[in-house]
């Protein structure tokens, strides 16, 4: 279904060198051309993250991101260190032929260093010295993890292949968005 829709991916530039770089069918897309898509997250990875953590989740309020595809296809392409302006997020792997990575700080490590993530943004390799978990994940897998708690990144380890993410994002139910954090995002994201 992917496939036949590829005309929808967009390449993000990482603006100003600061946001992430990969190609992008976004949420408000997925709707209109890949509804399997929109309900797989809707039916399936909502109430699987729901049981998971335990409370009633909605969906991000911003359509666009709320659901996504990503996609991984060049060394560059990568999402620097970073923390979720949502509570939750959940990856499903379509396919990681280039053993790309999702990488994450512990809860314990992230709550301290959530404090220097802004002051050396421009410099994330800093936050690769400090201890941290790479989960490699295969055709099938569901990762779910509580984004805004933990530094996380994704990166592409090997220079051909690809790694293909359906990536639906959650916050807790009644949420109200903080304006300023949505407009950092779609300032940096796309």
């Amino acid at each position: 279904l992917i496939q036949d829709q590829s005309d929808l991916f967009t390449e993000t530039k990482g603006k100003a060198g600061l946001g992430p770089k990969y190609r992008v069918i976004n949420g408000n897309q997925i709707r209109e051309r890949l509804l399997p898509i929109a309900e797989l997250g809707e039916n399936r990875v909502m109430p699987e993250a729901e049981r998971l953590f335990e409370q009633r989740l909605q969906f991000l309020r911003s359509p666009r991101r709320s659901m996504r595809i990503q996609r991984y296809a060049q060394k560059t392409h990568e999402f620097r260190w970073h923390r979720d302006a949502h509570d939750y997020v959940a990856l499903v792997t379509l396919r990681n032929t280039n053993r790309g990575e999702t990488q994450v700080i512990s809860p314990a490590l992230s709550r301290f260093l959530k404090y220097l993530l802004y002051p050396f943004y421009a410099v994330p390799q800093v936050f690769s010295i400090f201890p941290y978990e790479s989960i490699v994940s295969e055709p099938g897998d569901l990762l779910l993890m509580r984004g805004s708690a933990v530094l996380h990144r994704g990166i592409t380890m090997m220079e051909d292949g690809e790694r293909t993410l359906m990536v639906y994002t959650f916050d807790a139910h009644g949420k109200k968005p903080s304006v300023f954090r949505d407009r950092i995002a779609r300032f940096l994201n796309y």
